[in-house]
């Protein structure tokens, strides 16, 4: 967006992509229609100006569009900034940076370098490192939920049968859920978190917006304070979408020491509320819930092994 935001003023720009994604990034990349935005389509235009630019072409400015779809969305805007000649993907990998008197120098993985007057770093989603814990837990244990590993385990998962554990409770855990129930698989799955805690669904409220004078800050516990009371007037939802335009000044006004408070003990629950899901994806997953396929709960594993091709977890 950056660079077609910039194609738009007349500037050039030089977009460096190692992977057939420019456009689509880690979560518009997906391939299952389950897949949902977390959004409606009227809060995700690609355009501040034109605020119904994707609800248009989707038709239906209340819904939850398909993340494929809004892929192919973002790259037809991408697509458009190439054809007017402003922007151009390079397939590869920038390896370093310098700085000079006149600009950067960015030399590709080829040993290309290019030059340009300004250097954004708009990295996305990264794989995550391996977890420590599967270290002794072999094939059976899958690091990178997005990855053709991944994929390739959804794929096979409902001929074997087998038990699922998915270690976290959040939104990737909902994209797991949805991706196996569509390949068939009748298993059980056993989801982990410390804390247990699911995202909540998306309905209808009335928004009760607040001013930044209205809402305490510096401190994490007046502000959780101020949520609880604000959330018993006007309903959660309407109280944590109102913090949504104040939510950057309000965590640059912390201290290190709070930021860390909020960290350590808020940020699960202002996860699950503050990040929710289309009504229809949280009804199927509440639905396999109530048939026992599967389990949220809350702990922390002791240990983890391959034993008899599958996984022994304490």
């Amino acid at each position: 967006m950056l660079a077609a935001q910039l194609a738009r003023r007349g500037t050039k720009s030089l977009l460096i992509e190692c992977s057939e994604r420019a456009g689509f990034g880690t979560d518009y990349s997906t391939d299952e229609p389950a897949h949902l935005l977390n959004v409606r389509a009227e809060g995700m235009s690609a355009w501040p100006d034109d605020p119904g630019h994707f609800a248009r072409e989707f038709g239906d400015p209340r819904g939850f569009a398909e993340r494929r779809f809004f892929g192919g969305y973002l790259r037809r805007v991408l697509d458009a900034a190439v054809t007017l000649g402003q922007v151009e993907i390079v397939a590869s990998k920038a390896m370093h940076a310098v700085r000079g008197a006149e600009g950067w120098h960015v030399t590709l993985e080829d040993g290309e370098t290019v030059a340009a007057q300004a250097l954004a770093l708009a990295t996305g989603n990264q794989p995550p490192e391996r977890m420590s814990i599967g270290s002794s837990a072999g094939r059976r244990f899958i690091n990178n939920p997005w990855g053709e590993e991944a994929k390739a385990v959804v794929r096979e998962t409902p001929v074997s049968g087998g038990d699922v554990l998915l270690i976290g409770t959040g939104l990737t855990m909902i994209d797991a859920v949805l991706s196996l129930s569509a390949a068939g698989h009748q298993g059980r799955i056993v989801a982990l978190s410390r804390r247990g805690q699911m995202p909540k669904a998306h309905t209808d409220f009335v928004p009760a917006p607040v001013g930044a004078g209205d809402i305490p800050t510096g401190n994490v516990l007046a502000m959780w304070r101020w949520l609880r009371r604000q959330s018993g007037e006007v309903g959660w939802r309407a109280a944590v979408d109102s913090l949504r335009p104040h939510s950057h000044a309000l965590w640059q006004g912390w201290s290190d020491e709070q930021q860390r408070r909020f960290l350590r003990h808020a940020r699960p629950w202002w996860d699950v509320h503050r990040h929710r899901i289309a009504p229809e994806v949280a009804r199927q997953v509440h639905d396999r819930v109530a048939q026992g396929l599967l389990q949220i709960v809350a702990g922390r594993i002791g240990a983890m092994e391959q034993v008899n091709g599958g996984l022994e977890v304490e």
